[in-house]
């Protein structure tokens, strides 16, 4: 939840902030029963009195079970809330609030199909980007991951805690792109693999480019470089995909609601990514998917074009015009 507080404040000033903290759990976690009604009661009158000193103008929530309290809590006091929802298809969450609160602010414009109710009230705003894309080149990406310029890049990336799947699915492939001269690969391994990835990176690779790293924080000097991304489909990873205009193969997450299956079809359908369902994804079924793209330079160069048309880079300035507007009382 944020809170944005009864003042003025100039473009560029920092905002007060505070921080409510409570323990929860979703309800229907199992043996919780009255203890979680109670934890859930104990963060509403939390976030009531803390908002009741606070005297906010609106309320922003981000969809999880522990957005539900807070929220509940600003629209007893009156305060005007607003949703924002990551995914194409809205989490249980955000299904609840949607129905009291002023404004949805939806990262893609799909989620109106599964969510029809909301279409007087839904904002496209697109999803806000850590770090959106700005003046960093090819030549400082190639230098920062130690990369040479004439290969084909593969970025292969599985989340911050990499992705399992993922991970063999490029061990199996590093074995048979072993006489490759014309590829490299950068690769978030995640800290759980990035030990034996290492071990095995330092023993079995032959002519191929090989650079594992536990965690990439400059993704975006990654999405400069790599012609072609591997990825999971979160909200956040087809956002950025987007905006930075990268071609990719998609493997959703299968469990989680499935929610990145959604995700991902809407690269897919707009020519910008490939889907590899995660029970089909192996190292051969890599090989063969990259080859094909690697074969086929315009087609790679579309997927780019279409994934840009796509991207919303400014997305967080538009959640935060929304946001004003709501706590002015006026309408976007």
């Amino acid at each position: 939840m944020t809170f944005l507080c009864g003042k003025t404040y100039q473009a560029g000033e920092n905002l007060p902030g505070y921080v409510v903290r409570f323990s929860l759990a979703p309800l229907r976690s199992r043996g919780r029963g009255i203890g979680a009604l109670s934890d859930y009661a104990q963060a509403f009158f939390k976030s009531m009195g803390e908002m009741r000193r606070g005297r906010p103008r609106v309320a922003v929530a981000f969809g999880s079970y522990a957005s539900v309290p807070p929220a509940l809590a600003a629209l007893s006091l009156r305060i005007p809330l607003v949703i924002h929802e990551q995914n194409v298809v809205p989490g249980r969450a955000n299904r609840l609030l949607a129905r009291w609160a002023t404004r949805c602010a939806l990262s893609f414009p799909e989620t109106l199909s599964w969510s029809p109710s909301w279409r007087k009230k839904a904002v496209v705003t697109g999803n806000p980007l850590l770090r959106p894309p700005g003046k960093e080149t090819r030549e400082e990406a190639l230098k920062h991951f130690d990369l040479e310029d004439e290969r084909f890049t593969l970025g292969v990336v599985g989340g911050s805690q990499g992705a399992r799947t993922l991970n063999r699915a490029v061990r199996e492939a590093l074995l048979l792109w072993k006489e490759r001269n014309d590829l490299q690969v950068v690769h978030s391994v995640g800290e759980r693999d990035y030990e034996e990835m290492s071990n095995f990176a330092s023993e079995a690779i032959g002519k191929i480019l090989y650079r594992p790293f536990p965690y990439v924080a400059r993704m975006d000097l990654l999405y400069r470089v790599s012609d072609l991304m591997i990825c999971r489909a979160g909200a956040s990873t087809v956002a950025e995909l987007a905006a930075y205009g990268c071609a990719s193969i998609l493997v959703p997450y299968p469990y989680a609601g499935g929610h990145q299956a959604e995700n991902a079809r809407v690269l897919a359908e707009a020519g910008a990514a490939v889907i590899c369902w995660d029970e089909e994804f192996s190292g051969r079924k890599l090989r063969e998917m990259v080859e094909e793209l690697m074969a086929d330079r315009s087609r790679l160069m579309e997927m780019r074009r279409r994934a840009a048309e796509r991207g919303i880079p400014d997305a967080a300035s538009a959640l935060a015009r929304l946001v004003l507007e709501v706590a002015k009382g006026g309408s976007p």
